[in-house]
């Protein structure tokens, strides 16, 4: 009975030791075979993620090269075709990379894979996302190029097809579902823990974030396509007066205007456009009789004592109320109803010409070659033949006229590069105030303010500014022979929070007395000085004119014969802030400025080629700097 029970529990012991290990087999060949499956999907996701770094890479190379411009429609659409197939590769990758129903839930038990399983997931889906935004953004650029390059930037009734804002207008829900996209995959980027990745993807993550780097400022162009469409005529012809200031007879908002241009935009393209002598415009003015304006105190005073003339009538720096002056009076003229005002200072015209190459101008039957360099030389160079005793069939007004035309034929008959590098010069110059925008649709105005490039008379509303406006009222051509500057003395203060200081603004005639008159001559400026606001004057030096409209500051008359210098000396009381702004006028010789602290050893310098803002919240005023190192 024993030997029976032992023998059973033998056999128990043995069925269970073999049942076991039959079971611990079974489990092992499970393994192998799982491990063979789990090394063959390891392989097939090698191959798609090294598919996938190749295509990133050669993304991130045509993407980032320099002529990123000079894209062709071939390169969109082949950029088109990377965009879909990395969407399939990461697809392919998400499904060899998905866990078994219920696994993601013990995933969570493993701390060393959970967060790099994670990390790999949500790099695919930034992946994804990017790639999906890519095809849209790949595809509409493909046809948007493509009608640029067909039917060009300016109207040929023979040829009206598709315009690339045609494509832009009819494509507009698609452009803003990939951007909205492009922002989510931004969210996504920052949510991504790099320590859970291998450094291979990593180093892609460090690619694709120079690519987004890269079109930071184009999706920010992008959001604001509407406003394109507003500026452009997507739906209607839009109508713009374009002003040719010359700032040899400096004017408030940067020039006399001698020649003028009528602009009509649609879909994009130029439909028309006219260049005319300011006087042909001046003239229709005149003749009706409709509509009136008394001119400025200064005109009246010394250049005519009738009403405003249509040439005279960019008086005030606040270019938005002059701009909308000129439209009416334009109108007035006989003139359809016109969207906008443009200035458009000579240093803009030179850009365009260095972009174009010289051109060559039939004048008087002398084939002269206009470079950017002999612009003004070569713009004057009729009317010194006259003053001269010569003759000058062609007017340098003319002369402008025929440089003009010739430019915006070259600029529309180029290449896109140098159509595209056209532009970003015009933002360059927009930026400094060397151009200045005014526009009747209510939320154009609201961006051209907001990018600074209204030419208000205050550009930083949140920031005190001190304006110093010049303007030539003797008829000469003698401005550029004047040499400007600005000084501030920042004085010690009794009284809480106001800061106490004396404004000095001092030109200087360095014409020659032998020169020609005309040019190098007596000079008489009108000078109005706008102070922050809150301010008072104690005292000035010499005493302001009588100016009605003159700002805080005052408005002075100031008689330079040549060689001499004179200065406004203003003691004045101001609110105390941290930053101060001086705000440039167009035209100007630039100015040399400077501002000095009681307690500090030396003055602070600074030119105005462009805007200015001096902080004063340290112990001596510094330059502020804007995040790339250049001068704010």
């Amino acid at each position: 009975m024993s030997e029976t029970r032992d023998r059973s529990s033998l056999s128990g012991f043995l069925g269970r030791l073999f049942g076991w290990k039959l079971i611990v087999l079974v489990v092992l060949v499970i393994l192998v075979l799982f491990s063979i499956i789990l090394v063959q999907r390891a392989r097939a996701v090698q191959s798609e993620y090294d598919a996938v770094v190749d295509q990133v890479a050669g993304i991130h190379d045509v993407v980032l090269q320099d002529d990123i411009y000079a894209l062709s429609a071939e390169d969109m659409a082949w950029l088109n075709s990377e965009f879909r197939l990395l969407e399939e590769r990461i697809d392919e990758i998400e499904r060899l990379s998905e866990l078994p129903a219920g696994a993601e839930n013990r995933l969570s038990r493993l701390p060393w894979i959970e967060p790099r399983y994670a990390a790999g997931m949500e790099t695919l889906q930034l992946g994804r996302m990017l790639a999906t935004a890519g095809q849209t953004v790949s595809e509409i650029g493909q046809d948007a190029i493509a009608a640029l390059d067909d039917t060009g930037i300016r109207y040929d009734p023979e040829n009206d097809a598709v315009t690339w804002l045609d494509v832009l207008h009819t494509r507009e829900d698609d452009l803003f579902t990939a951007l909205d996209t492009i922002d989510e995959a931004a969210e996504q980027r920052q949510r991504i823990d790099e320590e859970y990745l291998r450094q291979g993807i990593v180093d892609r993550l460090m690619q694709i974030d120079e690519v987004m780097d890269q079109f930071d400022e184009q999706l920010e162009l992008a959001e604001d396509f509407p406003l394109a469409y507003a500026t452009m005529g997507a739906e209607e012809p839009i109508r713009y007066l374009v002003l040719f200031q010359n700032p040899a007879e400096l004017r408030p908002t940067g020039g006399f205007v001698g020649t003028v241009a009528r602009v009509e935009l649609h879909r994009g393209q130029i439909t028309e456009y006219e260049f005319l002598d300011v006087y042909e415009v001046a003239e229709d003015y005149a003749d009706q009789d409709g509509h009136r304006v008394r001119a400025p105190w200064p005109i009246r005073e010394y250049i005519r004592s009738d009403h405003l003339q249509f040439q005279d009538a960019n008086w005030w720096p606040h270019f938005p109320e002059s701009a909308t002056l000129l439209m009416e009076m334009a109108e007035a003229a006989g003139w359809p109803e016109l969207d906008g005002v443009v200035t458009v200072q000579p240093e803009t015209v030179q850009d365009l010409i260095a972009v174009t190459g010289r051109i060559t101008v039939d004048v008087d039957g002398d084939m002269r070659e206009i470079t950017s360099e002999n612009l003004h030389d070569e713009a004057e160079r009729q009317r010194r033949i006259m003053r001269e005793g010569g003759d000058a069939e062609t007017l340098h007004k003319e002369v402008i006229e025929l440089i003009s035309e010739i430019l915006v034929d070259e600029l529309a008959d180029g290449d896109r590069y140098d159509l595209i590098e056209s532009v970003f010069l015009l933002f360059d110059r927009l930026d400094i105030r060397d151009m200045q925008v005014y526009h009747r649709d209510e939320d154009v105005q609201a961006f051209v303010e907001d990018r600074d490039w209204a030419g208000l008379a205050r550009p930083q509303q949140d920031t005190p500014t001190v304006s110093s406006i010049f303007a030539n009222i003797t008829g000469l051509k003698t401005s550029l022979a004047m040499q400007p500057a600005i000084n501030l003395q920042i004085l010690e203060s009794d009284t809480a929070g106001m800061l106490e200081g004396i404004l000095t603004v001092a030109l200087e005639h360095r014409g020659q007395e032998d020169g020609d008159p005309f040019y190098e001559g007596f000079q008489r400026w009108w000078v109005d000085l706008d102070l922050p606001e809150g301010s008072s004057v104690v005292q000035t030096l010499p005493d302001p004119s009588s100016d009605p409209d003159a700002s805080d500051g005052g408005a002075y008359i100031v008689n330079l014969p040549v060689g001499e210098r004179e200065e406004i000396v203003i003691r004045l009381s101001m609110p105390d802030t941290d930053r101060l702004l001086f705000r440039r006028q167009p035209g100007l010789t630039t100015m040399y400025g400077s501002v000095e602290q009681a307690g500090c050893d030396e003055a602070l310098e600074f030119t105005g080629e462009e805007d200015r803002v001096i902080l004063l919240d340290g112990e001596c005023p510094e330059i502020e700097w804007t995040d790339d190192g250049a001068e704010e």
